[in-house]
């Protein structure tokens, strides 16, 4: 039996190919010291709503696959910060359904569905690489540290006396991140390189200050989805 799934809240958080953004709007508990976006995309699908049957969901992704997302009595469905309900989704809706994926089926046992703002999430995408990006640190020289993002493009980070950095709730330093580490990035580009105002380990986004580790509902994680047969 696989283990229930546990979620960190990482607010308006962007993987390009499968968008982290939802999960500032899950309201899930970090239990396990935090996913990054390689781990959400892993257990995760997002698309727009083409049908509803029952307590299915079928939608169509950017990639033009088509998922059938199944929902049982656990599922917790959001929109923003707010529990709605099933009869909440419409077909058109851009949703995130996180939970027990099958890529080769082309399903989810879904824990979560988060009904996705389409403007806020274009805006998201749009500002991603310039003023706040996500990715993989490939090396560290001085104060540049480079990342290799979601869609494979490698950025410059660069880090100075005013820069933050945060691992979940606590304050850490340059010396505590290394190659390897998944990291979120708040700040601007300037004369071509990224300037970091804030950075976290374990994801991030462009929301509000320590993406990965506020968390914005303490009710107890729901465990895996009971799915109707």
């Amino acid at each position: 039996m696989r283990s229930p799934l546990r979620i960190p809240v990482l607010f308006l958080a962007l993987a390009l190919t499968v968008p982290a953004i939802v999960l500032g709007q899950s309201g899930a508990q970090d239990q396990q010291g935090g996913w990054t976006t390689g781990d959400f995309e892993q257990h995760s699908v997002r698309g727009d709503i083409t049908a509803i049957s029952g307590k299915s969901i079928t939608i169509k992704t950017d990639e033009g696959e088509t998922y059938t997302i199944a929902t049982g009595p656990n599922t917790r469905i959001r929109k923003q910060r707010d529990e709605v309900k099933f009869t909440d989704l419409h077909v058109g809706d851009m949703i995130a359904a996180v939970g027990d994926k099958d890529p080769k089926a082309k399903t989810v046992g879904a824990m979560f569905v988060i009904v996705i703002d389409k403007e806020q999430y274009a805006k998201a995408r749009a500002d991603f690489g310039k003023t706040w990006t996500t990715g993989v640190i490939q090396s560290i020289d001085g104060t540049n540290i480079v990342i290799k993002r979601p869609d494979n493009v490698t950025q410059t980070i660069v880090v100075d006396e005013n820069t933050g950095f945060r691992r979940h709730r606590e304050d850490i330093t340059l010396g505590d991140i290394k190659p390897g580490d998944h990291i979120g990035v708040r700040g601007a580009l300037q004369n071509g390189a990224f300037l970091a105002t804030e950075i976290t380990i374990g994801g991030g986004g462009p929301g509000n200050r320590g993406f990965a580790g506020r968390r914005s509902d303490s009710s107890p994680n729901p465990g895996p989805p009971q799915l109707d047969n």
